[in-house]
């Protein structure tokens, strides 16, 4: 699935109005899926209230169709009007003539905002409603909302009750998840056609709730055509990349994977990558690394092959260990840097390791402090054998001297520039965690939450993805996946221990289980 700018969903609107379809087909589509959506909600319709505050858009239009539905339904139906029904956008005023009956008939209160008595009828009549309905400015906004929006937006979010947004909750800025002022708090918006970029960034992502998908019928060909190539990492696209093995595969088929990592200092990096690496299916995982972490390693997980490596006098791998290393085992992919520590001998040692293999390579921590200033080599390496990068904001600035735009717009297009044409894959890990690739693609990841900011969850990252590569043979698949099931095994982790208490070694354990998912959802 595609994440769109607002200029760019616009183009795609006014495409298909001119050579497919009318737009108020479209709206009724919009309001039709939202509706749908609500309807999930609802146990008994005919004992519900719904509140609908509609501004004067598109967006008010689609609000009027669920309004419609909503009451051929059995809901009761409360609309708010910003403005005077007359100043509807065309499509959205289609949409208010055809509620003339019901209207009429009495069977929809409705309340007029712009007049001066509003406030006390507003809110009685949130007392009377069980749910409200978002349709009042939607993602074309780009300026500071105004006064009355804003009273109108607090009463809704004082009010308790479920909100559901229609395509954004009104106040976020579409294009860069900026709060305009002030903003709604939905319990769930119902996006159109594709995910806006700013409902997938902070902070207008808190304001999201759960975010469902309207169809509203673009065709593929117009899509196809618009050359837009960000995705989103959800469920379906796991599903697209995981790896189906033979019934009767052993473990060398099913990937073997060498990581070198940890030190004296820190052992417990390499241990967490190398355990993480198996927890993904990789069917045989070394872990090479300097002999004074050894047995702590054995200790803890029998089933990862221990390569001890000679080590400095500070417990740290020493550069002739990748002259040890290479052509000792045979391996699908490499992993190097967590727990190595940088100094003059383990960055010689990363080096002669890229230099020295032909298998894809997955570059963290410590492997990429190694190349501090070094981007550049980094390139020339990739072109030999394909890279994947997974730094944070503070790697990404030692290894490449940039400093990111903050906007997420900005942030992607920089990434993509970093690798453009190179056989490199940039996961930059954040919230959200963005991969770039060598194509221009870029993926952006939508699960996750505030429990992965733990110490270790990055060695997690690496082996998940690293574990992978060593499946796959494929950086654009396993960095995708690995991406996923990290955030989604963090997702399972905290169901039982909860965000604040979980730990890395917690969203290790659950990788099984987001494993298990796409493994029966496969037919496996």
């Amino acid at each position: 699935m595609r994440v769109v700018t607002n200029g760019e969903m616009r183009g795609l609107d006014e495409e298909t109005i001119s050579r497919f379809e009318p737009g108020v087909v479209l709206m009724e589509r919009a309001g039709q899926g939202i509706f749908d959506a609500i309807m999930d909600l609802l146990e008994e319709p005919e004992e519900e209230r719904a509140s609908i505050f509609l501004g004067r858009g598109n967006n008010a239009g689609d609000g009027l169709v669920v309004a419609r539905l909503l009451a051929e339904a059995g809901v009761g139906v409360i609309l708010h009007y910003m403005h005077d029904p007359e100043k509807f956008s065309p499509d959205a005023f289609k949409n208010y003539r055809k509620l003339e009956g019901l209207r009429k008939a009495g069977g929809m209160e409705e309340i007029f905002l712009y007049l001066a008595d509003w406030k006390g009828k507003v809110s009685g009549a949130i007392e009377q409603s069980t749910l409200i309905v978002d349709a009042l400015l939607g993602t074309g906004i780009s300026s500071v909302v105004r006064v009355e929006y804003a009273e109108v937006i607090e009463l809704i979010n004082g009010s308790g009750l479920p909100v559901v947004s229609i395509d954004i909750p009104s106040g976020v800025n579409g294009d860069t998840g900026e709060i305009m002022g002030s903003a709604v708090s939905a319990d769930m918006t119902g996006t159109m056609a594709m995910p806006k970029i700013g409902e997938l960034f902070y902070p207008g992502k808190s304001h999201m709730g759960a975010i469902e998908v309207v169809d509203i019928g673009i065709p593929d060909e117009v899509i196809e055509a618009s050359g837009i190539d960000r995705h989103v990492i959800d469920y379906m696209a796991a599903m697209d990349d995981f790896p189906v093995r033979d019934s009767d595969a052993h473990k060398f088929q099913c990937g073997s994977l060498l990581i070198a990592a940890g030190s004296r200092r820190y052992s417990g990096a390499a241990a967490l990558s190398a355990y993480t690496a198996l927890r993904t299916g990789c069917g045989i995982v070394y872990l090479a690394g300097p002999e004074s972490i050894r047995i702590s390693i054995q200790s803890a997980f029998p089933e990862v092959i221990f390569i001890s490596l000679p080590e400095t006098a500070d417990g740290t791998v020493a550069a002739e260990g990748a002259d040890e290393l290479l052509g000792q085992v045979r391996f699908d992919a490499l992993a190097l840097g967590p727990g190595l520590m940088v100094n003059e001998e383990t960055a010689s040692f990363v080096e002669k390791m890229i230099v020295g293999v032909d298998v894809p390579v997955v570059l963290d921590a410590d492997g990429l402090n190694s190349f501090e200033g070094r981007f550049e080599d980094l390139k020339k390496y990739s072109g030999e054998r394909a890279i994947i990068l997974s730094p944070h904001t503070g790697e990404l600035k030692r290894l490449t001297g940039l400093d990111l735009p903050g906007d997420p717009i900005g942030r992607m297009d920089a990434l993509v520039d970093l690798v453009n044409g190179s056989g490199l894959t940039l996961v930059h890990k954040g919230a959200p965690t963005v991969i770039a690739h060598s194509s221009g693609r870029v993926d952006i990841n939508v699960f996750g939450h505030p429990g992965l900011a733990t110490a270790g969850s990055g060695d997690v990252l690496t082996g998940a993805i690293a574990g992978l590569l060593a499946q796959t043979k494929d950086p654009v698949c396993a960095a995708r996946l690995g991406v996923y099931l990290h955030s989604r095994a963090a997702d399972i982790a905290a169901e039982d221990t909860g965000e604040r208490g979980m730990t890395a070694g917690d969203c290790g354990d659950a990788l099984p289980l987001a494993l298990k998912e796409l493994e029966e959802d496969c037919g496996i």
